[in-house]
């Protein structure tokens, strides 16, 4: 009886924890418990890090403009442990410095924040003030000034101004692309180490091209606002002066308008980051969140205690991790729901779990549920072939992790020649889930028969479309991010069913044929 008073009061505790601090936030420091609709707000950080070598570091990083068409920005403040922070504008441009005089030895770590309000439609358009830009054409030699100059007069004949020079010499490019003329041009790019992989060279030797026919061009830095991944992607663009203006364009298609997600951090041909004095090997990287808070300034939040502050206080990078990790105890408790009281059988607790989290990544169920059954089914069959060979558990579980892996990397590029992106997506899968799965399936089938593995398998999926189902909902991803005690009540939950010892919902037909018949006299 003491221990149950015990059991029962902690889950008191526990719904009173969670209740309460997040009350707190709502009633006190503001924070909405509804999200607000048709958010437009996003965050974008810059994390910059690099290895400092025992002296004075100072670091620059290039900002976006202020004033945007269609983008209202507020710049946020630099951080970054023991540095002084200071913005600097020199000849119209802003740009975030660190400085610290005292002796830095290590990998450092910079963090700058932008709130970004998403328009219409990104500004393609930027005014140009002053003389008209020089035209400093590149200095190519030998065949590679012959092949250059022979590319330039072929397009020039097809254009009319700049744009349509920009338009012709990236298709002429394209269409090129594995033609000797153009593999001369782009060796001395793709040798550089400053270009960025073949798709950042390509544009490098566009924009040459472009000033060589006489156009002032130049490079700008787009940032795509998505949140399907952890690091936001980073597009070369390309800027064209038409004669009055600056003009922006996707070189993957220069003919169509900026797409709607795509913010252009830095135009001009400025270094988006320099560091002097003792730093070296720097990286910088962009990471895009939401802001669902409909909040001028929730600053509040991240001055709060421990107990009180939601993952607001961490920078975009970290929290855009937690956006998944707070997700695994929903998916917990539906696993915990869905076998203790539904009664449904599944391969393993985290299994589900873990497949429902792939599901979220790939952001498509339907491709989820196809990529798994293949792995699975073909994955099957080679364990079989195994089983002929009377392997001891460990290499054969080794055995099948060595096949699912070389399986996942043959999907991948099949999927890539074919021109089916949603295939990649089987990168996602838990490859060692995976691989125990087969296992498992493999010696329930010889053991307790094959529907016994299929019912297991099916109910696997079952509970992992379920709490994939939870983990996609807009209001419940809310409440786990920026209400995280609430886990404690979900917590609370799962130590009630942990208790639960009665009839589960699969199971009342078992009982059917039992009913109740009063004592016959």
């Amino acid at each position: 009886m003491k221990l149950r008073i015990q059991f029962y009061l902690i889950l008191f505790l526990l719904v009173l924890a969670g209740v309460g601090i997040a009350g707190y936030k709502v009633f006190r420091l503001g924070v909405p418990f509804i999200p607000g609709e048709n958010v437009t707000r996003w965050i974008v950080e810059a994390k910059i890090t690099f290895f400092a070598t025992s002296g004075s570091v100072t670091a620059r990083l290039s900002l976006p403009e202020k004033d945007v068409a269609n983008r209202s920005l507020r710049m946020g403040r630099g951080s970054a442990f023991r540095y002084g922070f200071a913005f600097d504008e020199r000849s119209g441009d802003m740009d975030a410095v660190w400085t610290s005089s005292e002796e830095k030895e290590g990998i450092q770590t910079l963090y700058f924040r932008v709130h970004v309000e998403q328009g219409d439609k990104p500004t393609q358009e930027f005014p140009h003030y002053g003389k008209k830009p020089v035209v400093e054409p590149p200095v190519f030699t030998g065949l590679e000034a012959v092949t250059a100059e022979g590319i330039v007069s072929r397009v020039k004949i097809k254009s009319a101004d700049a744009k349509s020079f920009l338009v012709h010499v990236l298709s002429e490019l394209k269409v090129s692309e594995e033609s000797q003329e153009s593999a001369l041009l782009l060796r001395r790019y793709l040798d550089n180490p400053i270009h960025e992989g073949p798709d950042d060279a390509r544009v490098a030797l566009a924009i040459d091209l472009i000033r060589l026919a006489g156009y002032p061009a130049r490079k700008a830095l787009g940032i795509h606002l998505r949140e399907t991944q952890i690091q936001a992607e980073q597009v070369s663009l390309i800027e064209v002066f038409d004669g009055a203006s600056w003009q922006v364009y996707l070189p993957s298609a220069p003919e169509q308008a900026l797409p709607n997600d795509l913010f252009v951090w830095l135009r001009g041909d400025r270094p988006l980051f320099d560091i002097y004095g003792a730093g070296e090997n720097s990286k910088t990287q962009f990471t895009c969140i939401k802001d669902r808070i409909p909040k001028e300034d929730l600053a509040n939040l991240t001055e709060t205690p421990l107990l009180v502050s939601t993952i607001q206080a961490l920078p975009v990078s970290e929290r855009s991790i937690f956006k998944f990790i707070v997700m695994i105890p929903i998916g917990a408790f539906v696993v915990v729901l869905m076998r203790n009281v539904i009664g449904i059988a599944t391969l393993g607790t985290f299994m589900p779990v873990l497949i429902a989290l792939s599901f979220f990544e790939i952001n498509n169920i339907a491709v989820g549920l196809g990529l798994f059954a293949i792995v699975i089914g073909v994955g099957l069959y080679f364990r079989f072939l195994l089983s002929r060979l009377n392997l001891l558990v460990v290499p054969r579980v080794a055995a099948c992790v060595v096949i699912v892996t070389l399986l996942m990397m043959a999907m991948s590029v099949a999927s890539f020649k074919l021109g089916y992106a949603a295939g990649m997506g089987i990168t996602l899968f838990p490859m060692i889930i995976l691989a125990w799965t087969i296992e498992r399936m493999s010696l329930i089938w010889e053991e307790e028969g094959k529907r016994s593995a299929l019912m297991q398998v099916a109910g696997s999926l079952a509970v992992a479309v379920v709490a994939y189902l939870f983990m996609a909902n807009a209001l419940i991803q809310y409440w786990a991010f920026y209400f995280p005690e609430l886990l404690l009540v979900v917590l609370a939950v799962i130590l009630l069913l942990g208790r639960y010892t009665g009839y589960r919902l699969f199971e009342l037909h078992r009982f059917r044929q039992f009913e109740f018949q009063p004592n016959a006299k």
